[in-house]
Order: structure tokens, then C-alpha cells, then sequence
């Protein structure tokens, strides 16, 4: 089980794209077409070790999911409070732990996820920081 950070409500289907390395929302991402150190992240799973950057990284995150481009959740292995921060604002669950599937149903309330085959559903509401209450 994963540890819910920035929770969500309902579960998702869904690829998981596995970054080796830090990004940096901050040129990193680019908010118009949701893709993310070269890979395509728009209604996906982002699994990464952890995020680098500035104060404005969020706000890159934020302007992505303005414009539906930003990713179902995220799963990091180091979240820090930039990640919460631009995943509270950006109303994108976040989780800590480590995700090696390639496809995950994950319930964005609890963490629990099982492996999935390719091509998943979405089912999602909001989101909102564990402990806090909805946004």
C-alpha cells in the first residue's frame, strides 16, 4: 500500500510512467501539452524518485491541470513539500512509495493498488491533503 499524501476520491486504471530521475515542474513540464521530461504524462500514473526546483513549480503543475493536461496521480519515492504543494494546488493525488507495474487500479482515498493490464479506466472526484478535508 502506498502512502496517500494529497488524496483523492475514487480509483483509477491506469499506465504507470516511470521516471528514473528528479524532474523539475519548472522546465521540465511543459503545461500546454502535459508531456514531462520528454514523455507524455496526460492521463497517466507518474512514478518518480523525487521532484527538483523552485517555488514556481507548482504553478507549472497547476496551469497543466487548468488545461487537462496533467497527470491522474503521482507516486513519489522522496515527496518533499514543493510535491504536495503543486499536487494540492493542481488537485492531483499524490502518494509516497514506489511503483514498478506498469499499470496499477489504485483507490485514491486509502493507497491500496494492485497491478492492472494496459489500456485502464478512470473513475476520479477531488482531491484533497490526508487529515484536512476536501479542497
Amino acid at each position: 500500500m502506498l502512502k496517500a499524501l494529497v488524496r483523492g476520491k475514487g480509483r483509477v486504471s491506469a499506465e504507470v510512467v516511470r521516471l528514473e530521475r528528479p524532474v523539475s515542474f519548472l522546465g521540465d513540464l511543459d503545461p500546454a501539452t502535459g508531456v514531462l521530461a520528454g514523455v507524455d504524462v496526460v492521463g497517466k500514473i507518474v512514478a518518480l524518485p523525487y521532484v527538483k526546483g523552485s517555488t514556481v513549480g507548482p504553478y507549472v503543475l497547476w496551469s497543466a491541470a487548468k488545461r487537462g493536461k496533467s497527470p491522474l496521480a503521482i507516486v513519489a519515492e522522496k515527496p518533499d513539500l514543493m510535491l504536495v504543494t503543486a499536487c494540492v494546488l493542481a488537485g492531483v493525488p499524490l502518494f509516497e512509495g514506489r511503483v514498478d507495474a506498469e499499470c496499477i487500479n489504485i483507490d485514491l482515498e486509502t493507497g491500496e493498488y494492485d497491478r492492472c493490464r494496459s489500456g485502464g479506466s478512470v473513475e476520479v472526484g477531488s482531491s484533497h491533503v490526508g487529515g484536512v478535508g476536501p479542497t
